[in-house]
């Protein structure tokens, strides 16, 4: 039985050898852009559930946010 691949291994996987190829690069950025400026954009207590604090989510969109902004323009 294979071991399950941790979050980090798939993503990697899938950004290195994706049968899209390096698209896929751009895909998941743009993805990860787009879902990070609509958290970043609300009242962070929309996310707030017993199994989520709302506002640890929402500094987690800006920080993608941010993040991808800058790698993207350097």
């Amino acid at each position: 039985m294979t071991a399950r691949k941790t979050n980090t291994e798939f993503v990697t996987d899938l950004m290195e050898f994706a049968k899209s190829g390096p698209l896929m690069q751009a895909f998941i950025l743009e993805a990860v852009s787009q879902y990070a400026k609509r958290c970043a954009a609300v009242d962070p207590a929309v996310f707030h559930s017993p199994v989520l604090n709302g506002a640890a989510w929402h500094r987690c969109a800006v920080e993608a946010k941010a993040a991808i902004t800058a790698h993207l323009a350097s």
